[in-house]
């Protein structure tokens, strides 16, 4: 709803009454965030974070993952592989991208050499292609992939990658292209709008996916979640996205309605074993440290009911998930004694570098979990790092001294259990843990093309690596959304808001 009113403290009746008026007028929804995508427009620079996001309305990609993991058609309608290096995809016909531009094999074609060439190495998707070998169009609406080895979830691995127009694409380049973006979806970018913190995506005719009752959606930068609550409640929007589980209460007793978004990813406190030096290359230790936190208060109090504890770092929908595989059980007996076992009866000490900047609800999550190990005689020192450095610790496995890194069981990139294992072996790039019998189960699994076969493997590794806790394991995420309620249950595709089905209930 293209809404102009500004209503004045908590008066729910007054927004509703001003969105009505609003509504006949035009259908656009207006959005607050926190910041714009960090690459801007170019979806080959970013991991899409949120399912509050522009991408799903500008971009298709060949395939996307739905919420109980499976590989779902997008612009690609079917695909298939030799059980070798050879994949298939056959493409969806009479499909073009916003600026006029015919999708087709030649569109995926240029997308997979781009992103092969030495320009597009800095990129962050660049590593999904660099198994590919060749991509070529057996057809006008066929393309065949080779690999250099076989890649079992080359078919996930392409719901990451929406073509773009390739006359466009080189014609303005990545920069260009990124701050005027144009894919497959049925809506365009006016302008990131950084002059006046908002940008606005509008529907345009001629998708083959149009949108079905929005004319535009208005996303609003208030970095500060607080703000974002207000805005909410003054009328200032129709939508925020990432507030706080505290403000979840006086929103629901204000009638507005909450979305609460569990995202297939875990949070988690990572530790190295390859220090022998270091207590936490005991796999004692690590065991003490899941015994020690009490998480289930964690989750009814601080997190307000919205999750469980987590078992093994992969998420209830995610492919590999074991429901047979139980949370540690909060037991500070069995720490102690682990802990004299492994030669610390006498405690301790111990340093966290912990990134909470995006999530108001992981730092009191953080300091209940240090209080938990203090009982048991763990000294945990937790520091606040920024997320750039924390990334920079993350993939060098750098962590500037400290002996813990709060991180993440990704679930979510692929709704597949393959890359959270592998970011906690020695298969990783710049290894921080090492477990040589999971990292057997889990070459196995890269090889195995059978769904079936392929689930037990990875339930395997994921059932060992739950033992050597190479974590300690905590909750998965979850975004909260909040909307006025004459707002439609959100629709989603996949893990992400569909743009194109978001309805007003006075429609």
């Amino acid at each position: 709803m293209n809404l102009r009113c500004f209503v004045s403290g908590f008066a729910l009746s007054a927004v509703l009454a001003c969105a009505v008026s609003a509504a006949a007028d035009a259908k656009s929804i207006r959005v607050t965030v926190g910041t714009w995508p960090p690459a801007m427009g170019n979806p080959y620079g970013q991991q899409i974070q949120g399912a509050v996001h522009p991408f799903p309305g500008i971009f298709d990609a060949l395939t996307f993952m739905d919420r109980q993991g499976k590989t779902q058609p997008r612009l690609a309608l079917s695909w298939t592989n030799d059980g070798a290096n050879t994949w298939t995809f056959e493409l969806r016909q009479g499909v073009n991208f916003m600026n006029g531009e015919p999708f087709n094999a030649a569109a995926v074609v240029a997308m997979i050499d781009w992103l092969k060439s030495p320009d597009a190495q800095r990129y962050f998707y660049a590593a999904e292609v660099k198994n590919i070998v060749r991509a070529e169009a057996t057809g006008e609406y066929q393309v065949t992939f080779t690999t250099a080895a076989p890649d079992v979830i080359l078919d996930k691995r392409m719901s990451l990658l929406p073509p773009t127009p390739p006359r466009y694409w080189q014609e303005r380049g990545v920069e260009g292209f990124s701050q005027a973006p144009i894919g497959t979806g049925p809506f365009v970018l006016d302008s990131w709008g950084q002059d006046r913190g908002a940008y606005t995506m509008t529907a345009k005719p001629g998708s083959w996916r149009p949108s079905q009752h929005l004319d535009s959606v208005e996303f609003r930068i208030l970095a500060d979640g607080a703000r974002r609550t207000q805005a909410l409640a003054t009328g200032e929007v129709d939508m925020s996205y990432g507030l706080s589980f505290d403000d979840l209460d006086g929103l629901k007793a204000d009638g507005f309605s909450v979305t609460l978004n569990t995202i297939p990813t875990t949070s988690a406190w990572a530790f190295s074993n390859r220090n022998p030096k270091s207590p936490l290359a005991d796999v004692r230790v690590r065991q003490a440290i899941n015994y020690a936190v009490d998480r289930d208060p964690i989750a009814q109090v601080i997190l307000h009911g919205a999750v469980t504890p987590t078992s093994h770092g992969i998420e209830p929908g995610v492919f590999g998930y074991d429901p047979t595989i139980a949370p540690y059980p909060y037991d500070p007996d069995k720490a102690r004694a682990l802990l004299k076992d492994a030669g610390y009866a006498n405690g301790i000490k111990l340093r966290a570098n912990v990134l909470t900047v995006g999530s108001s609800d992981l730092a009191p999550v953080f300091q209940q979990a240090a209080q938990d190990l203090a009982k048991v005689g763990i000294d945990v020192e937790l520091n606040g790092v920024l997320g750039t450095d924390w990334v920079q610790m993350w993939f060098t496995a750098d962590w500037r001294g400290a002996d813990i890194l709060s991180s993440n069981w990704n679930g979510a990139t692929y709704m597949d259990a393959g890359r959270a294992v592998e970011s906690y072996t020695c298969a990783r790039p710049n290894a921080f843990f090492c477990a040589p019998e999971v990292e057997k189960i889990f070459a196995e699994s890269n090889l195995e093309f059978d769904p079936d076969k392929r689930e037990k493997l990875l339930q395997a590794a994921l059932k060992k690596l739950q033992a050597l806790a190479p974590t300690l394991y905590l909750f998965p995420q979850v975004e909260v959304i909040a909307m006025t309620p004459n707002i439609k249950p959100l629709p989603f595709r996949g893990r992400f808001v569909d743009w194109t089905q978001v309805e007003f209930a006075d429609e």
